[in-house]
Order: structure tokens, then sequence, then C-alpha cells
């Protein structure tokens, strides 16, 4: 599990660090577009210096989360829940690390592109939100497969008191962010402008109530929820 998301990582942020190389080599020294609205089109510029260090700051959060994936094992109370788990884990790990790359790829490619004129780039956008899909599907094919665990999944005081509450309910969040997924992937093709951030967002926040609660309606009828005695004060 952490040799095959350590290697993973490491292909992974060569390339980062290769793209960032390769763009910064071909960057002016000013009116660099650093930001985009929603639309995807470049609403602040800036010079080199920063243009570099958004580049950078890439790879670096790349290799932040990379650090925790490999280091959360270590400090996990349910590590044995966690090792049944590793073939969701190692998913996960890998999905975002190539999310990362795709990010920096088009924001490298729009830095580029777009030096010193306004650039359209709403198919980023739409690229992007596509990505965001692919990894809503891949977790929600390996969401009802995980086990109880207090790094990873559906986290609520329920699902971590009842093992029937988790299974219960990581099978319906599998669900849910499978047709979160396929939502994000067909908006991406047929929504334009900020409609399409609204609808990720509105559909990942949606999915992850929808779980919280049923957790908790699970929860009340669970034959094995453990429940504290009452004590008077």
């Amino acid at each position: 599990m952490i040799r095959t998301g350590l290697i993973t990582s490491a292909i992974t942020l060569t390339i980062m660090a290769g793209i960032s190389i390769w763009a910064g080599s071909q960057l002016p020294a000013d009116n660099i577009p650093v930001h985009w609205n929603g639309e995807g089109v470049a609403d602040r510029y800036s010079d080199k210096s920063e243009a570099l260090l958004l580049l950078w700051m890439m790879p670096g959060s790349a290799a932040l989360s990379a650090l925790i994936f490999a280091l959360l094992p270590k400090i996990e109370p349910m590590r044995e829940n966690l090792f049944k788990s590793r073939k969701a884990y190692t998913a996960i790990w890998i999905t975002i690390l190539l999310l990362f790359l795709g990010i920096q790829g088009g924001i490298a490619y729009m830095m580029v592109a777009g030096s010193g004129e306004e650039m359209r780039s709403n198919e980023f956008v739409r690229f992007i939100i596509a990505g965001c899909g692919i990894m809503f599907i891949i977790m929600g094919n390996y969401l009802p497969k995980t086990r109880q665990n207090w790094f990873f999944g559906i986290r609520t005081p329920w699902t971590l008191s009842s093992e029937f509450t988790w299974e219960k309910t990581h099978r319906l969040a599998g669900r849910l962010f499978f047709l979160t997924g396929f939502i994000c992937l067909i908006s991406a093709f047929i929504v334009n402008g900020i409609g399409l951030v609204f609808v990720v967002t509105g559909a990942a926040l949606g999915t992850a109530l929808i779980s919280a609660v049923y957790s908790f309606i699970v929860y009340q009828s669970a034959p094995d929820k453990r429940v504290s005695p009452d004590y008077i004060v």
C-alpha cells in the first residue's frame, strides 16, 4: 500500500517538477496570468516571481499530500482495518496526486499560452470538473469496500461507534459519490461558466450531508451500537 503510493508519488512529483521548470523557462518577465474566474478568463496578472511561486506550490501541495498518506497508517488506531481498506486507500492516494498533476499542467499551459493576452480557458475549467468527477466515481467504487478507521471514509460519531452503521452508510455513500461523479462528468460538457462550480459544490455537499444524516438514522437501530451509561452529576 505505502510502497505503491510512494512510487507513484515519486513519479508524479518528478513530472510536476519538470513542468514547473519548463514553464518557468518559457515565461516572460511580467504580464503573466495567475488567476482565472469561474468563466475561465484570466482576471489577474503578475510578474514572473509570483507565477513561479504558484507553479511550485502545486508540487509542494502534492508532496505534502503524499507525505500525509504515507504517515497516516503509522498513527491509525485501527491499523488492521486500514490495511483491509488498502486498495481504496491506494486508489484515492493515486487519484488525488494525478488530479494535482492535471491542475498544474493546465495552469502551466495557461500561463505560457496566455502571457501578454487575455485568454479564455473555459476548456480548462471543464477539464478540472471532469477530473473531479472521475475522482468521485473512483471513491464511489471503493467506499463500500472500506472498514472502520479514523482517517478515511465517512467518519461520523455513529459510523465510528458501530461497524453495522459504517457498512450501511458506505454502501449508500458509494452509490451517491458514483452518481455525483457521473453528474460532474456530464456537466463538464454541457454546463457553462460558474454554473459548473455550483454543480460540483452542490452535488458533493449534498452527498456528504445525506451520508451523515443516513449514518445517524441507521445507528438508531444498529445491533452493535455502543452506548455509554447515563450519569447523574
